[in-house]
């Protein structure tokens, strides 16, 4: 596959997994970009369906890494960025669309800031494509994740180009040398939460990302896990999200953040409550148990870059609660109601 000259290289990876009612037309808008890739990457995670045979009939281009077992979306999107040969890696959900100009403008955004490790895209539902999906995504002091602008109209707000501190998985793009410093995404997590610690620790490393709008793809979520409160996300959700408070924040940041952070367990398990799925939130608090002793021993292996990067990612979280905090202040659509008692609370 040919790139414009003087471009960045760019490879694409699709980590999928029983994903062949979807993932066709994925690989078709990326046949379909005014910049092509340099390459293709599906890696699947052991589907039982007919993906590998429809990727081979639709894009035969396409390099096809085939895992023995389903080892999760971080250690799939962890095996094609190894394998990728591009000086950028993009990860993209198989439950996407890209619009056409998708790459050419991500590789435009790669030359107007030289100095960033990742960028983030503008996401938006696929079936109301009016709404956003995600703007880029921030990290609050509750020690959770937020997808910026999510559920709300597209608008001028969402259209400008912003630094984001961290990109949604679900369509992001990673400076190879960056990814390869901060080791990838951790495969501990298997799924969900995996992209919000991988943003963590970059910021802990002094890494730039930016939010580039014009780089446009709609997003039909959950074809894969099957959404946010099915047992197997509340699960992966709850233990993630201890995970992530175990490995990734700094003693500083917790002392600092502790009644916030109660505050989004709380409301977290209320919320599970609510969609009688107080089973499977135990069972992820169960499975923190076995995981526990690694995230503490890559805990002491971060301690060195908190140390080198001061109160830079302190500063970082503060400017991306600002930014996640608009969205609660402006008129229109609140998605979460924990979210705006939050922002008034805190």
């Amino acid at each position: 596959m040919n790139s414009q000259p003087d471009a960045p290289s760019i490879s694409i990876v699709i980590p999928n997994y029983n994903g062949v009612a979807c993932l066709e037309a994925c690989l078709r808008s990326l046949m379909r970009q005014t910049h092509q890739p340099s390459e293709i990457l599906v890696v699947d995670n052991a589907s039982q369906d007919q993906s590998v045979e429809m990727v081979r009939r639709v894009a035969p281009q396409a390099r096809i890494l085939v895992q023995q077992c389903n080892s999760g979306f971080a250690a799939a999107a962890n095996r094609g960025a190894h394998e990728a040969r591009g000086e950028w890696i993009a990860v993209l959900n198989n439950d996407t669309e890209a619009e056409a100009d998708w790459l050419a403008e991500c590789s435009a955004a790669i030359g107007r800031h030289p100095d960033a490790s990742f960028l983030a895209c503008r996401i938006l539902d696929h079936k109301r494509r009016d709404r956003i999906y995600s703007a880029g995504d921030c990290f609050l002091r509750a020690g959770v994740g937020y997808r910026r602008g999510q559920e709300r109209l597209d608008c001028d707000e969402y259209r400008r180009e912003v630094p984001i501190f961290s990109a949604c998985g679900c369509a992001a793009f990673y400076r190879r040398a960056a990814l390869e410093e901060a080791q990838g995404y951790d495969e501990h997590f298997f799924a969900y939460l995996e992209d919000v610690e991988l943003g963590l620790r970059l910021q802990a490393m002094g890494a730039r990302g930016y939010y580039v709008p014009a780089a446009k793809v709609y997003h039909l979520g959950g074809a894969t896990s099957g959404g946010e409160f099915t047992p197997l996300g509340v699960r992966l959700r709850t233990r993630n999200a201890i995970l992530l408070l175990l490995k990734s924040l700094p003693g500083s940041v917790l002392g600092r953040c502790w009644p916030m952070i109660l505050a989004g367990q709380v409301s977290w398990l209320g919320r599970v409550t609510v969609h009688a799925r107080l089973l499977s939130y135990l069972r992820g608090l169960a499975g923190v148990i076995p995981l526990a002793p690694a995230m503490l021993r890559q805990r002491r292996m971060m301690r060195q870059l908190w140390k080198n990067s001061g109160e830079r990612l302190w500063h970082e979280i503060l400017e991306s609660e600002r930014l996640a905090r608009l969205d609660f202040s402006a008129p229109g659509l609140k998605t979460s109601h924990f979210l705006a008692w939050y922002f008034r609370l805190f």
